[in-house]
């Protein structure tokens, strides 16, 4: 690389920016997974595109008032993050996340008599091979008494409208693909619990446990709400699980936030435990599902990035979505409506 006041990187090496980081007067024993990141932030603020990538030359007097910027706020961070979450240290995207579980205020609507929790489901699931693949459309309608272990109902409808992510219908065809064979089932049923397929297995219904991808009332009842006790919950039943252990953490809250049934003050719990997760970052501020706009709040890992997008104003789910990390391809997406309805079967007005 050839001598220049134009680079940042010849301006300071590695080590002078680490010990220029530490040398904030007001904080002792900074700690070192903040300097670090810091450090990042700062190098990216100075014109790389990410620590390990060139970026555009910037000039010494822009770059010098970067410093002094980034210098500040990483004062402010390491005083108010060591203070307040100990080891586990949030990034812009959880503070973020934190301030939209302050907006969660209410309860959710009560269920009087006779009243079901209506839960709609509209995702786009990739079926499929590498050569062929699409996302298949799926309605899926969930009616929940307030007595839990009374019969719910479950319509789901295979649309048979297709996105199609590698190759297309005609090339599937031809080469003898089976296109109509994806989708998944459907039908309707109606089981106490939410049980849909005790009897197929053979056994009692509601003798099955909840878990983060079926919850139940007791499951979800059996959660901490104290942030760091739920995430170190996510943390031990993820452990050993998915590509890698912040990006399964949040696949885990997204499972049972798509049941519709996780209730106000657990979702706020959630927020709350997905903004101690180190790699969660802001992947899109306006993110549109089904005309509802939100916030994304992503992971990346073994490069795909999931994410869950909530309603800034109100800390609503409303729904989430998985995309190839090199170039942007939703191979994914699902979003999430409740309401409350008068009767098994009836759809909310609209």
């Amino acid at each position: 690389m050839p001598d220049s006041d134009d680079n940042v990187r010849d301006m300071w090496s590695d080590d002078e920016l680490d010990r220029a980081l530490a040398a904030l007067g007001a904080v002792k024993d900074p700690d070192r997974r903040v300097l670090t990141r810091s450090r990042t932030e700062l190098l990216v603020a100075a014109g790389a595109a990410n620590p390990e990538a060139a970026g555009p030359r910037r000039r010494w007097r822009w770059w010098a008032a970067a410093v002094a910027s980034v210098v500040v706020v990483v004062a402010s961070v390491l005083v108010v993050q060591t203070v307040r979450f100990g080891d586990n240290i949030p990034n812009a995207a959880g503070q973020q996340l934190t301030i939209t579980a302050e907006r969660i205020t209410s309860v959710d609507q009560p269920l009087g008599p006779g009243e079901y929790r209506y839960v709609a489901t509209h995702a786009w699931w990739l079926t499929g091979t590498d050569r062929y693949s699409y996302l298949a459309e799926n309605l899926l309608e969930t009616w929940v008494p307030a007595d839990q272990t009374q019969d719910w109902l479950l319509r789901r409808d295979v649309t048979g409208a297709r996105k199609w992510v590698s190759g297309t219908e005609a090339e599937a065809r031809a080469a003898g693909y089976p296109v109509d064979e994806g989708g998944g089932l459907e039908g309707k049923w109606r089981a106490p619990c939410g049980d849909w397929f005790a009897k197929e297995e053979h056994r009692e219904p509601c003798a099955r446990r909840g878990t983060w991808q079926t919850p139940d009332e007791e499951f979800l009842a059996s959660l901490p709400r104290e942030p760091t006790e739920l995430y170190d919950r996510l943390r031990a039943a993820t452990a050993g699980q998915g590509p890698t252990p912040d990006l399964e953490v949040l696949v885990y809250v997204a499972d049972a936030l798509r049941s519709g049934l996780v209730p106000a003050d657990l979702r706020a719990a959630f927020y709350r435990a997905l903004a101690l997760v180190p790699d969660l970052r802001i992947t899109d501020r306006v993110a549109n599902l089904d005309g509802r706009e939100g916030t994304a709040y992503g992971v990346t890992g073994e490069g795909t990035r999931q994410e869950i997008i909530v309603d800034p104003a109100t800390g609503q789910f409303i729904g989430e979505r998985e995309t190839a990390e090199q170039d942007g391809t939703v191979i994914g997406y699902t979003s999430v409506a409740t309401a409350v309805v008068p009767a098994m079967g009836v759809r909310p007005p609209g």
